[in-house]
């Protein structure tokens, strides 16, 4: 997506005063995805809003993202139609505070070393998602045989493992980044202005999962064949892909220096 500060995700119910939030926290970023940027930007300012008046702080709300975040992934393992729906709202729920944050620190002049140190953290809640489709993989095939609690212990030890791991690295990145210039990630730079991978980020992303995996779910119920089992497989498959040629082109990228 192009960089541009005249641009700003509006819709038809904003008056002036929505307007002048918008231009103090919504320009356009070259880490702003199809998803974030047309839809929920476009809700994100209302919630910032309300939180403002609310006097609920930037640190506040990215720890709520980085909760609801987690939540979809343990939703998403119980695999049911329901609890998949409720996964695909979870997850946006957590990618909306996540550019709510971000606005209610602009807005508030509250940006902080902290509020990056979270933001790194609300990135990397999206890891126990993708272990998650692992497991749900695994249980839906009879690989897996544990119950509700089994599961969630299971998953609530993923996500400690997780942080028990990101939490000084996270720490250690804010100090660097802090201390430097920040360096456009090689991958965001070819997607930067191109729609065909903008399109492809959101359809290889959580966003798209999501979306589809609703959208799935609402046919088995129609014609009662199962699908989901499938694409979470073929997703799994993408992603392990995608990841290889993230690393390659990212090692690539340090010769270049």
């Amino acid at each position: 997506m192009k960089n541009g500060q005249e641009l700003l995700p509006t819709t038809f119910l904003d008056n002036e005063t929505i307007l002048s939030y918008r231009k103090q926290s919504q320009t356009l970023s070259y880490k702003e995805d199809l998803w974030s940027w047309y839809v929920l930007r476009r809700i994100s300012i209302y919630i910032t809003i309300l939180f403002i008046k609310m006097r609920i702080k930037p640190n506040t709300v990215s720890w709520m993202s980085a909760f609801f975040m987690i939540i979809s992934g343990l939703s998403l393992m119980i695999a049911t139609p329901l609890s998949i729906v409720f996964a695909a709202l979870f997850y946006n729920i957590g990618y909306l505070f996540d550019c709510v944050d971000g606005e209610v620190a602009r807005i508030t002049k509250q940006t902080s070393s902290k509020g990056y140190y979270i933001d790194i953290i609300i990135q990397a809640a999206a890891l126990p998602v993708f272990l998650s489709m692992v497991l749900t993989v695994l249980r839906q095939a009879g690989m897996l045989e544990v119950n509700l609690l089994e599961m969630t212990l299971i998953y609530v030890t993923i996500v400690a493992i997780i942080m028990a791991l990101l939490v000084p690295i996270a720490y250690q990145l804010t100090k660097l980044t802090m201390s430097q210039s920040t360096t456009q990630d090689p991958v965001n730079s070819i997607r930067d202005g191109s729609l065909f991978f903008d399109i492809v980020a959101v359809l290889l992303g959580l966003p798209g999962f999501y979306v589809t995996a609703v959208f799935i779910v609402l046919i088995e119920q129609v014609t009662g064949a199962e699908f989901l089992l499938y694409y979470i497989s073929f997703f799994l498959a993408m992603l392990v892909i995608k990841t290889g040629l993230r690393v390659m082109i990212t090692s690539r990228s340090f010769d270049k220096g």
